[in-house]
């Protein structure tokens, strides 16, 4: 299929390699300068992506995308699915500016989700365009140098929401594009509950704010953050999730530990647990290196103020998402509860 990719960062260029490994036409389109620009102007003058790919060997290697540009329009041009593979927090904008210009019958395939997909419905009302939202990338990447993506991790199952029930009858499109996405969810907002960022990111992140900014650059997140008592908030903040996906109508209300053994790990006989610290202590990323991190600037808004903008209407309390949410706005002095989205923006999309 011809798949336009939006976003040229470290998860657009590796899902891209993959695509085309796949037999995919990807057309490789970048929407602004805040990230990534060196890299981006490098492949735009080799006209290719170089790989090492730790999944496969370590196998180096290189592909030539369809078009590489900034021309969003062009970009778009004949595209069956389009991906939108920036952070969530540029989907009401990228809505605005995309939304108008998606012909009908397009697939938009959003990783992460986020609730995402009911912007994009906002600005291409009147065309029937099929809305889909992923948890978390197939593959787990790092751009080490201008023009070449390290590929480190991957998802053995992954699933997905589309935002319109009836749309279910696509999942053969999205299942063919990494072969990974043959699960359904039971919508969105379980979906956006299962971003395993939710739970891992922002507990990681907030209760090792000190670690983090002492060891500037030294912390290796999965490996330390994780300690027994800090797992007790994980645990916590599990049961305020898996009431929130309960209350709206979720059929897949599990653990953390659980929900990442079924993408990480073909065997699923295996202790939950352990599957988490073999991928601490193989695929865990470094990181973050300070506190400007999408692990707070992104996965508390898009998130946790999610998490707890649902309880609420629900009438379910959330005193640990609350709690972090508070102390990590207290960190960034940022208000992270005005950046996401509001209730009203989502509501017809909810029960």
């Amino acid at each position: 299929m011809k798949v336009a990719v939006v976003g040229a960062g470290n998860a657009g260029c590796a899902q891209s390699v993959k695509l085309i490994q796949n037999g995919h036409h990807v057309n490789l389109i970048k929407t602004s300068h805040s990230l990534h620009d060196d890299n981006f102007e490098f492949i735009v003058k080799t006209g290719e992506i170089s790989c090492l790919d730790t999944t496969d060997g370590n196998k180096e290697f290189s592909v030539k995308p369809n078009m590489i540009t900034r021309d969003i329009e062009a970009g778009l041009e004949g595209a069956e699915v389009v991906m939108i593979l920036t952070q969530s927090l540029q989907h009401r904008d990228l809505a605005k500016r995309i939304g108008p210009l998606l012909k009908e019958g397009q697939i938009v395939f959003l990783i992460p989700g986020n609730m995402g997909s009911t912007q994009f419905a906002k600005y291409s009302e009147g065309k029937h365009i099929v809305y889909v939202e992923g948890e978390s990338t197939p593959y787990d990447a790092r751009i080490t140098s201008p023009g070449k993506v390290e590929i480190l991790f991957r998802n053995v199952r992954n699933a997905v929401a589309f935002l319109h029930k009836e749309d279910e009858r696509f999942l053969p499109v999205i299942t063919s594009l990494f072969g990974a996405h043959k699960y359904l969810r039971s919508n969105i907002v379980e979906s956006t509950m299962h971003n395993p960022n939710m739970v891992v990111h922002t507990v990681g992140s907030i209760m090792s704010a000190s670690r983090i900014e002492y060891s500037k650059g030294e912390f290796w997140m999965y490996r330390e953050a994780f300690s027994p008592s800090v797992w007790n908030i994980v645990e916590r903040l599990d049961d305020e999730k898996k009431q929130v996906i309960t209350a709206y109508g979720g059929e897949h209300a599990i653990d953390y530990l659980d929900a990442c053994k079924w993408r990480n790990e073909e065997d699923l006989s295996v202790d939950s647990l352990q599957v988490f610290r073999n991928y601490a202590a193989t695929g865990g990323p470094k990181g973050p290196s300070d506190l400007n991190t999408r692990y707070i600037y992104e996965d508390v808004p898009m998130e946790l103020c999610m998490l707890e903008k649902l309880a609420a209407k629900k009438r379910i309390a959330t005193p640990i998402a609350s709690a972090l949410i508070t102390i990590a706005s207290s960190l960034k002095a940022c208000d992270y509860r005005s950046v996401g989205y509001s209730i009203d923006e989502i509501e017809k999309y909810i029960s």
